[in-house]
């Protein structure tokens, strides 16, 4: 297993409780995504595993993170970014007042020359809108392009596992699915794991192989997306037949299971 999170609980600020027993699987080569409301746990989560958690004053307070079988909960984002994991965060995705080009040369620094090439030229085949923006300022760029330069800076680390923040947050649904459509190439390409934070489900379980659904800082539910998307309580919940209106799992499970006897 290349990722392995068990019983994960995060306190924030020494006592704010963010996630709480927490465990999830990645398999090597696999999608895993992570689906859920806002508030669930899901980009804390991410930013555990990532390191990043240390910037938002919290930290691993239970539990365990074992990356290829080490231990790595707790670790500065440099020493899990060594180690072959990247983050694409849901905020400050890029530099802005460096170009296109320069973003992805400033995260290469512990990739040799060749494999910086090799890279570059594959973000740049899978995302050629980016190569005709090189000398453009990141700010200056569009919500997708901006997504599509945080995707390649996180693979400009040589990662083996990528961690996906919200790739769909303020896209257009048609941005969206041309990026998704492209990050799978690309995950092929170069043989990456992904584990997706996304708030769109129908999104998530259309790109992920398994999906770990998360209500309130806990797993509700896990399965496979073949499972879940023929699962009547997620659609109501979450895959928009409820009138658009997302609503929490387990109110939509125990109002089809009836009051209690």
């Amino acid at each position: 297993m290349m990722l392995k999170v068990q019983n994960l609980e995060v306190l924030y600020q020494r006592s704010i409780l963010g996630v709480a027993d927490i465990s999830i699987d990645v398999p090597k080569g696999h999608i895993v995504a992570i689906i859920g409301a806002n508030g669930a746990g899901k980009s804390t989560t991410l930013r555990a595993i990532s390191g990043f958690i240390g910037l938002d004053d919290a930290r691993v307070s239970n539990g365990s993170i074992l990356f290829d079988g080490r231990r790595i909960e707790n670790r500065f984002p440099h020493q899990i970014a060594h180690l072959g994991i990247a983050l694409v965060p849901e905020r400050d995705k890029v530099f802005p007042n460096l170009t296109v080009q320069e973003n992805l040369e400033i995260v290469a620094s512990r990739t040799g020359h060749a494999e910086r090439r090799h890279l570059e030229a594959s973000i740049y085949d899978s995302f050629p809108r980016l190569a005709a923006l090189k000398a453009k300022l990141a700010g200056l760029l569009s919500g997708g392009e901006r997504q599509m330069l945080a995707i390649g800076s996180a693979i400009m680390c040589s990662p083996t596992l990528l961690l996906i923040d919200e790739l769909s947050l303020g896209l257009a649904p048609v941005i969206v699915d041309d990026i998704a459509e492209r990050l799978m190439r690309i995950r092929d390409e170069l043989r990456l794991t992904i584990l997706l934070v996304e708030q769109s489900t129908a999104i998530a379980l259309r790109m992920a192989d398994y999906a770990y659904v998360f209500e309130n800082g806990r797993v509700v539910l896990s399965g496979s997306t073949d499972e879940l998307r023929n699962d009547s309580s997620i659609q109501d919940a979450y895959l928009g037949t409820s009138g658009g209106e997302q609503r929490n799992y387990r109110h939509v499970r125990n109002r089809a299971q009836g009051p209690a006897k």
